[in-house]
């Protein structure tokens, strides 16, 4: 691991740690049946404030090549929300950026979750990924991704063989990227004097105000305000002409940016300053908040492991929905294993016959996983509607969720 000593949106050495969780295998690591009998490698998992430019960041930083060799994640196995979110994302774009033979770079396009849709919309757009087997996906549905880490060196690759990009996306990557400087330089130079970035990242008023910890994992280096965002890209000669807010995932922001001195002219939006303005009333800029989260995160801690202790002695059959990086987070925290939970359920077959890191718990499909169950931890909160209408049989039939963020709750 490296262990850094500055921040890395602006460098400065005034950092504090405020949340320590457990030590613990990486998040998106699903181990094989052969894998069980290996000593797994654990890392810290420590959360920062950057007491300069207000940045949260997790110092400790395993390698990409190790977090993206084997990566278990496809966005497209995602419910009908996020499904619908990227819909409506990519004819966004296109009606209201795209012009004729506009050219369009998704960063990290994973399996194709936007890039379909947008090249279905007749958008002529690339992806870049890392992830040798998530790009074989992609690829299979027949879009055109480079099998690597973009940064400055890819992008000048792509400008040789493309041209400039009148737009870059990126979705998920601020968070997952440990050398933002070398990316966002890639984004500056691969990006037309008129062109626009646009990106969206977990927003860090929605972790602090719903006691979201598990959005806290290895793969996930930065956690954003757009106040520190801000202060980062004019850093790189970029500034924030709109921000948009969405429910989704638990909680998503997507940024507009265009070069300073750039030619692509519009209005700064009042929500840039509304937004501005919450993050000051919610005192993101200030450590005490962030002491007072790690207190609440303790605490829950304490009440969602007795809860799930009294169910299991009350000789309830309980299971896990929803073995993501957050899942394993949180079970891992709790030290929360194959005592408790008998085993896990999850739609992404990337998963389907592995054992969650750590607690090596089995995953299965959800086809008839539910029967015979009494309980349902629904470690995928974030999607409950979505997943409680799929159930809806379980429930009708006596079984019991059980949503552990914000406060745990049996439903119904």
């Amino acid at each position: 691991m490296l262990k850094r000593d500055n921040c890395r949106l602006c460098s400065s050495k005034e950092i504090e740690c405020f949340l320590s969780l457990r030590s613990m295998p990486r998040a998106g690591e699903y181990l094989k049946e052969d894998d069980l009998q290996k000593q797994e490698i654990s890392y810290p998992l420590e959360v920062y404030f950057c007491k300069s430019c207000t940045s949260v960041q997790l110092l400790d930083i395993i390698p990409r090549d190790i977090l993206f060799d084997d990566y278990r994640y496809l966005s497209s196995v995602a419910s009908i929300s996020v499904l619908e979110h990227f819909k409506e994302y990519a004819k966004e774009i296109k009606e209201r950026f795209v012009g004729k033979n506009y050219f369009v770079v998704e960063v990290a396009c994973n399996d194709g979750i936007l890039l379909k849709p947008l090249t279905e919309l007749d958008v002529n757009a690339i992806g870049v990924d890392p992830a040798k087997n998530i790009v074989e996906v992609a690829k299979n549905r027949n879009l055109t991704v480079i099998n690597d880490f973009f940064g400055e060196k890819i992008a000048s690759n792509i400008e040789k063989d493309y041209g400039k990009a009148d737009l870059i996306v990126a979705n998920a990557v601020y968070a997952h990227v440990d050398d933002m400087d070398d990316l966002t330089n890639g984004i500056t130079k691969l990006l037309k004097n008129s062109g626009i970035f646009i990106f969206e990242v977990h927003y860090l008023a929605d972790i602090i105000e719903t006691l979201q910890y598990d959005s806290i994992y290895h793969e996930h280096f930065s956690y954003h305000s757009v106040l520190a965002l801000s202060n980062f890209l004019k850093k790189h000669g970029m500034e924030i002409f709109d921000v948009k807010k969405f429910p989704v995932r638990g909680g998503m922001i997507r940024v507009y940016a265009r070069k300073i001195n750039g030619d692509y002219k519009e209005n700064i939006s009042v929500h840039v300053k509304e937004i501005l303005e919450k993050e000051k009333q919610m005192k993101l800029h200030l450590f005490e908040t962030y002491e007072e989260f790690g207190r609440k995160v303790a605490e829950h801690k304490k009440i969602i492991t007795k809860m799930l202790q009294d169910l299991k002695k009350m000789g309830k059959k309980i299971v896990a929905y929803g073995m993501s990086g957050r899942g394993n987070t949180l079970l891992n925290y709790w030290n929360v294993g194959i005592d408790i939970i008998d085993y896990g359920i999850d739609a992404s077959p990337e998963r389907y016959g592995r054992f969650v890191p750590g607690m090596h718990i089995p995953i299965k499909p959800p086809e008839n996983a539910l029967e015979g169950i009494d309980v349902a931890l629904l470690l995928a909160w974030i999607f409950a509607d979505d997943i409680m209408k799929k159930e809806k049989a379980f429930t009708d039939r006596g079984g019991k969720f059980l949503i552990p963020l914000p406060i745990p709750h049996l439903v119904p």
